[in-house]
């Protein structure tokens, strides 16, 4: 391929060509190729306004507000993300790309594709949308065209929004790093600096006077140079259970982190329960509070606020917080040195895991945040509150209340204060200015105070959650909608966007619809924004060496840290129901010591010998220590934490020991409470691989045929398996390890179980469906929609895979394509979009669905090793084990092909040098000849010829023999082939270019 000529320099960088977006070539010599985009003062350029994370603008927006316009959008818009403002555009990150509507009118201006989805919302800056990927990339995008600019590669996806100061972008990585990458002059789109942390960072940075501030899920905060990338602080470590989502504030001198709470209802402890119910206690009803009374006395204290407004004595608070600062979620830090020198007076609110939402900064230099300061016979009650650090007294700005465990995000503009109250319910706006003159009486001023709906959206615009499901069709604001399907688990009473000020409107999202809100009430229902055809992603994977070496790294972190307690993780209400009735202790992760024999059994060949060893050493005392026929959970009381935070001490001091048996869920769990196991039956799976390695198959099977029996007699109905498919995938990979187990001990298999063996596959597949038993709030059990696209895959074994691979392909297939469509984000371990009061999704989605790609799909170890995310626990996270394991033997053999750069940029006569690189993938060693056909009169390669032994590589140089000033494209074919198979890559070089080349992009 030959372009045309072209007359003027330009700049250079390439996004794949010529399938991708669009190619921006950045020059050396020339400025900008795109248009500028204001960031002024009223736009709302990136999350929170600007670079401090204040979320206050001058736009003020007043008076009685109702949906003007909404539009719709098919690509799922995760809840944290912000409508981004600039420019006339509103900017919205989604699953399947960036897309810009007008801000007057939601007309479609254009959209920027991705395979991958996005992380968090873009920031605008000089002419240009800066945004991440799951895909591993910072995106750079023409902020006017949509055109792609350059991409930037980290280890991992990028979950935060990107800090833009000066020439430098910053973003936390979900690898745990903080990347610095310059965005102007002739390094743009190169690595500045990075920082390492102990954990992913999935909160963005905020930035003052030469520093960035971040949290990280190692659960410490930091300071960095902004300039050089070192360290000026880390914070002592932060109660909590990680930062997700959000961001810290500047405030004076002063940052403030929004954390999360470490509460779980998991684990049983006296006392046990939920931080709001455990506040009620300890701040209410035990010191004698009556319903309905404020947490302290009320009066018109002195502040910054606006004289004459209701305040609040918050002495309780701050004695609280001194008889247990485990407890606290806001952190004031000191900017100078991290030190924590006051004690935020925000108890906590917000769903019942994840972070809560951050503090706004009014225009009175208040902090504005959703407190708890009213007492009530349930559930305390409270609404957006202010506080200043030191000042003993909290503020009521608001006549509306609501209950503390309902989330609400806020925003400022002007003198105003936006609201947004989780699952559509409710949404108003505030003047600060005017003191609540309603207060502790309630009743909402309506010269002060706009209630935008209240709990009647539907009302003011008709069909604009047409893209989600719901559970409880008769109230749709109750917590039990999704996105997408009956099989959504991406919910709306987590994570909340908060209203975003700008032009003359009010822009809100909600159930993944973009809403104009303004003094025109028209309603127009606008078309819906559908999904664009993305280019391939071109994620960049490990190979097979590196999963290895990562492989080897997990497994050693086991083995050092020693027996490991359950991984410890709150997933909201989803803790009440995961124990026994939604399946077997679900979020004590890998509580059953069959767990961690099947996982480090499966990883055991691909281990080097010396690990192998101490592997074999640790899987004995496991087993000698927890036999899996035993205990079917080895406890909480004895082991190494798995997570990073610190658990609380009401709960680290009353943990108990291991159990032999799931009482609950056998006597009354699972379907319709019609009971199931005491001992999970795919223990015996894990105890046939366990003989298989180390023998003693008769001795194994004589010690546990007595607790494999009790539970065969026992077998629930097939009602039950066909409504709870992964207790139905139990049963069978514990009676294929039985009788696996029997074959081992020179035993003929027991009939009885090999006939129910056989019946319960064949029942398995003939009746596999993709679609939920648990339909609707009715049916039982709402909670258990949790596990909507992952139940059909959990305890999935290669002999069922195979099984389902034979007679059920078709119905995985339709089931995996609707999964990945309602639930895009599958693969993140964490993910913050969790259903039905819970923001924090279980890590059994990414497992499962991986699982069935690696072994229902055989999908190859390059396109499972696109889908590995970092692990969700520091150490022994099981299922990254899994996942990693099922990779490497799924490797391709065969080898990869590379050329760096994809495109070189000289002047005429010059010569540009590319990176030939070849490595082997499943066991690929055989030589590899490299050929290289220029077919150019003016351009010589050198070699054209050569041989290369994987992994190696050879600098291939073309040298241009043109003269005079006119541009040049050369296209150059490398070709490799070695023991049959045949690769190709381009090499591209521009002589003498200047200008833009842009490819038809999607509209």
């Amino acid at each position: 391929m030959n372009f045309a000529s072209v007359k003027k320099r330009i700049l250079f960088f390439l996004i794949g060509f010529p399938t991708l977006l669009g190619i921006i070539l950045l020059g050396q010599r020339g400025g900008t190729a795109v248009n500028s985009v204001s960031a002024g003062t009223a736009e709302w350029p990136t999350v929170a306004a600007n670079p401090q994370r204040t979320s206050w603008t001058p736009e003020e927006v007043g008076g009685q507000l109702r949906p003007e316009w909404y539009k719709p959008f098919e690509a799922f818009i995760p809840p944290h993300v912000q409508i981004i403002a600039a420019n006339n555009t509103l900017y919205i990150s989604t699953a399947s790309g960036l897309y810009a509507i007008d801000s007057s009118t939601g007309a479609e201006k254009w959209v920027y594709a991705t395979e991958f989805p996005l992380g968090h919302s873009p920031s605008i800056s000089n002419g240009v949308a800066y945004v991440g990927g799951l895909d591993r990339k910072i995106h750079a995008v023409n902020a006017t065209t949509g055109a792609g600019m350059w991409t930037y590669s980290g280890g991992a996806g990028f979950e935060t929004n990107p800090l833009i100061v000066g020439d430098t972008l910053y973003a936390g990585n979900r690898d745990g790093k903080m990347y610095a990458i310059t965005i102007s002059g002739p390094n743009t789109g190169q690595l500045a600096w990075s920082y390492q942390t102990g954990g992913p960072i999935l909160y963005s940075a905020a930035y003052s006077n030469g520093v960035i501030y971040f949290a990280s899920n190692d659960s410490f905060a930091y300071a960095l140079n902004a300039t050089t990338g070192s360290l000026v602080w880390k914070s002592a470590k932060l109660p909590g259970a990680g930062f997700f989502s959000y961001w810290p504030v500047v405030y004076e001198d002063k940052v403030v982190f929004s954390g999360s709470n470490g509460y779980s209802t998991a684990v049983s402890w006296p006392g046990s329960g939920q931080l709001v119910k455990l506040e009620l206690l300890d701040l209410y009803t035990n010191q004698g509070v009556s319903p309905g009374s404020p947490i302290g006395a009320v009066s018109t204290a002195a502040g910054d606020w606006t004289s004459g407004t209701p305040t609040i004595n918050a002495n309780r608070i701050y004695n609280y917080f001194d008889d247990k600062p485990w407890r606290r979620t806001v952190f004031v830090l000191n900017q100078s040195n991290g030190a924590e020198t006051t004690t935020a007076p925000v108890l906590w609110t917000g769903t019942a895991s994840g972070t809560r939402y951050p503090p706004v900064i009014g225009a009175d230099g208040v902090l504005y945040q959703q407190n708890n300061y009213l007492s009530d016979a349930s559930i305390a009650r409270g609404h957006i509150s202010g506080w200043q650090p030191d000042n003993p007294y909290i503020t009521n700005i608001s006549g509306d209340v609501a209950a503390v465990d309902e989330p609400h995000a806020v925003s400022g503009g002007g003198d105003l204060i936006y609201w947004n109250l989780c699952c559509d319910r409710q949404s108003g706006a505030i003047d600060i200015t005017k003191p609540n003159s309603s207060f502790p009486n309630g009743g909402v001023d309506p010269n002060r105070e706009w209630i935008y709906y209240g709990y009647n959206l539907l009302t003011w615009a008709p069909g604009y959650n047409s893209l989600f499901y719901t559970a409880q069709p008769d109230n749709y604001t109750k917590p039990y909608s999704n996105f997408g399907t009956v099989n959504g688990v991406y919910g709306f009473h987590g994570d909340v966007s908060p209203p975003i000020p700008y032009n003359g409107r009010v822009y809100m999202l909600h159930s993944n619809t973009i809403m104009a809100f303004s003094g025109n009430a028209s309603g127009t229902a606008l078309s819906l924004a559908t999904k664009r055809l993305p280019p391939a992603a071109n994620v960049e994977y490990p190979d097979q060496d590196e999963l290895i070496a990562e492989l080897e790294a997990e497994v050693t972190k086991i083995v050092e840290a020693g027996h490991l307690r359950p991984g410890y993780m709150s997933h909201g209400l989803f803790d009440n129901s995961a124990n026994n009735t939604c399946g077997d202790n679900l979020i004590a992760y890998w509580s059953n010591p069959g767990d961690t024999l099947y996982t480090l059994l499966m990883a055991l060949p691909h281990l080097s010998s010396g690990l192998q060893q101490t592997v074999r050493t640790y899987l004995q005392n496991e087993y000698a220590n927890y036999p899996p026929y035993q205990y079917n959970h080895i406890g909480w009381n004895s082991g190494a934490p798995r997570e990073a935070y610190t658990m609380p001490p009401e709960i680290a001091g009353n943990l108990t020991g291991p159990e032999t048996k799931n009482f609950t869920l056998l006597n009354n769990g699972g379907w319709g409470n019609q009971g199931a196991w005491g001992r999970n039956p795919f223990a015996w799976y894990a105890l046939w691989k366990y003989a298989d390695e180390f023998g003693g198959a008769g001795s194994i099977l004589s010690a546990s045929q007595s607790a494999f029996l009790e539970e065969f007699n026992n077998q629930p109905s097939d009602t039950l398996l066909l409504n709870m498919p992964l207790m139905h995938n139990a049963y069978i990979a514990g009676y294929i390890g039985y009788t696996e187990l029997q074959k081992a001990a020179g035993q003929t298999p027991s009939s009885s179980v090999a006939n129910e063996l056989n019946r319960l596959m064949a029942l398995r597949a003939n009746n596999f469906t993709k679609d939920t038993s648990y339909k609707l709030v009715s049916d039982g059990a709402p909670y258990c929609r949790t596990l909507n696209v992952s139940s059909n895959f959990m305890y999935l074994v290669p002999e069922l895979a195979e099984y389902l691979r034979d007679n059920a392909l078709s119905d995985v297939n339709n089931a995996l394509a609707e999964y990945e469509t309602v639930a895009p984000y599958w693969f993140v371990t964490f993910f913050s979009g969790g259903f039905a009061e819970n923001a924090i999704v279980p890590l059994h989605d990414s497992h499962a669905i991986f699982m069935a790609k690696a072994l229902i799909l055989e999908e190859s170890g390059d396109e499972l090793a696109q889908y590995l995310d970092v692990p969700g626990f520091a150490t022994g996270d099981l299922f990254h084990i899994q996942k990693l394991t099922a990779a490497i033997e799924n490797q391709v053999y065969g080898f990869s092909l590379s050329a760096t750069p994809a495109v070189a940029n000289v002047d005429s006569g010059g010569s540009a040098n590319y990176l030939i690189e070849v490595k082997g993938t499943g066991g690929f060693v055989a030589p590899v000849t490299i050929q290289v056909a220029e077919g150019y009169s003016t351009l010589v390669a050198s070699p054209t010829s050569t041989t290369i032994s994987p992994p190696g590589s050879v600098m291939v140089t073309l040298d241009d023999n043109t003269t005079g000033d006119a541009a040049q494209w050369y296209v150059v074919t490398v070709t490799a082939t070695g023991d049959g198979i045949t690769k190709t890559a381009v090499l591209r070089l521009l002589v003498n270019g200047d200008q833009m080349y842009l490819p038809t992009t999607f509209r």
